[in-house]
């Protein structure tokens, strides 16, 4: 029943895009309706299409299974769009990107320490399949159709979430947490959470996350300013009523980060300017955050408490796992599996207090790491961690020069999208593993892949062009202006 409301909601979504369009439909924009109905598509985690099932122990976040996502059916339409319309018109892959993701691969299957090989085949796969889409959906469209078709799609995204989170918690129909995905788990009734189709209310909070800064990037850029911050602001709320505190920590920092970086970019961050208008009212906002309506979020010490007992437990699993193999690892996806036949080692009582928690290797042996970084570093290791921690630093500093060398604000929308998602990286993935899951990293993985696309920044888009290269074309035509004008006739 689930997957079969998922096609239909997809088929209602897809008939409206079409026929909001009517006779003014081009190939432009059926280009856009498709991007709109795959990003749509996205938040369906019951839209996966399982192939086989490995064996059912757990082994890491990306499960033991192999099956179809919805960027493969996209694929197949893509490889037409290029013959058809491109004539196989294709820019260069990236050389050393693919000789970096084979030595990644390579090095990660050949581990003599990996005990999963299986598991580590499936996010290998992943991941290569997700990178031959992205480089037949950056040879497909433009920036313009991708920003257009994205808006679009996580739009649509959005009110059905927040539809879905009205429903429940909100209105306590139980029911509605089931509808697009009957294996959808809550927390406890003693703080209920939105799971929208994402399945668990962490998961929703970290994609809500994602698009909430999507959404961000077009009201700063001034891209349908009103709706967009129409959008943002439902955003929000879904990510509140998901009662992730993680997801609710991550969007405000990579708010805060985005305003310094991005709309006070040419501005002194300490002048009158910016304490008026930006950083009391961003104090006012987070002090409202703790102490308002939102406090109950934060004031749950016993909950608090447990919860951060719990992590602690499981990052010194991490620590077994690294001060084991700490240069190589595990082998991705593996570390569960390591960790489950490495039990033993593990003796928790002797190093934290149990009482409050209920048979705490049940949940560490079944449930990966609450910290990407440490699962990236038990997994890969130093020589392996090292060099994606050095890609965050650099993609981190080199925002602004990104920013001010493109040619207009489309490739900026997915430029701090890109940023906003690095930055929720930075914050919640210290304190959860969702930003790892696959239906998780299909829309944020798309951001960071976009942004870093150089032909999208050279396109230039004259009717959406950069704040920079509007003011150089402005003084250009006053100078020119200036040059044309006759000079006075100065009288006998």
């Amino acid at each position: 029943m689930d997957r079969a409301l998922i096609f239909v909601t997809l088929g209602l979504a897809s008939t409206f895009f079409v026929v909001r369009e009517g006779s003014r439909m081009t190939r432009e924009r059926l280009y856009e309706i498709i991007i709109a109905i795959y990003t749509f598509a996205c938040c369906f985690t019951r839209l996966y299409v399982p192939l086989f099932k490995g064996s059912g122990e757990p082994c890491g976040t990306f499960g033991t299974g192999l099956g179809i996502w919805p960027f493969y059916g996209l694929s197949l339409v893509l490889i037409w769009i290029v013959a058809h319309d491109k004539s196989w018109r294709v820019h260069r892959p990236n050389i050393w990107l693919l000789l970096v993701f084979t030595a990644y691969a390579g090095f990660t299957l050949v581990n003599p320490y990996n005990m999963s090989r299986t598991a580590t085949l499936v996010e290998v796969f992943y991941l290569l399949s997700f990178a031959v889409f992205m480089y037949l959906f950056a040879n497909s469209f433009n920036v313009k159709n991708v920003v257009n078709g994205i808006f679009m799609g996580l739009a649509a995204t959005v009110i059905l979430h927040f539809v879905l989170a009205i429903l429940y918690p909100v209105l306590g129909m139980e029911a509605a947490m089931k509808l697009f995905d009957n294996e959808a788990a809550n927390r406890n009734d003693d703080r209920m959470g939105a799971v929208g189709t994402m399945g668990h209310p962490n998961v929703l909070g970290t994609y809500a996350s994602y698009y909430f800064n999507f959404f961000i990037a077009c009201f700063v850029t001034a891209y349908k300013r009103r709706t967009s911050g129409i959008l943002a602001a439902v955003s929000f709320l879904v990510i509140i009523l998901s009662a992730s505190r993680s997801a609710l920590m991550a969007s405000v920092v990579s708010l805060v980060l985005i305003v310094v970086c991005y709309v006070y970019r040419r501005y002194k961050l300490l002048s009158l300017q910016s304490v008026l208008k930006g950083i009391i009212p961003l104090g006012i906002f987070i002090a409202l955050l703790l102490y308002g309506p939102l406090s109950f979020l934060f004031s749950d010490v016993d909950n608090l408490d447990e919860m951060t007992t719990s992590r602690l437990v499981h990052y010194y699993c991490g620590y077994e796992i690294f001060q084991d193999h700490p240069l190589v690892g595990v082998g991705l996806n593996s570390h569960l599996i390591y960790l489950g036949e490495n039990s033993s080692a593990v003796i928790f009582e002797q190093v934290f207090d149990m009482t409050d928690l209920w048979q705490p290797e049940e949940f560490m042996f079944n449930n990966p790491i609450h910290n990407i970084w440490i699962i990236l570093i038990t997994e890969l290791g130093i020589i392996g961690f090292l060099p994606i921690l050095g890609f965050v630093l650099w993609y981190m500093a080199t925002f602004k020069r990104r920013t001010r060398r493109s040619l207009n604000r489309y490739y900026n929308i997915v430029n701090i999208s890109g940023f906003g998602v690095i930055c929720c990286w930075l914050i919640q993935g210290n304190s959860d593993w969702a930003p790892l899951t696959p239906q998780v990293l299909s829309l944020s993985l798309m951001f960071v892949a976009l942004s870093l696309n150089r032909h999208y920044a050279a396109e230039v888009h004259p009717e959406f062009e950069s704040v920079e290269a509007s003011r150089s074309h402005v003084e250009e035509v006053e100078a020119k202006a200036s040059e044309e004008q006759p000079s006075e006739i100065q009288p006998a």
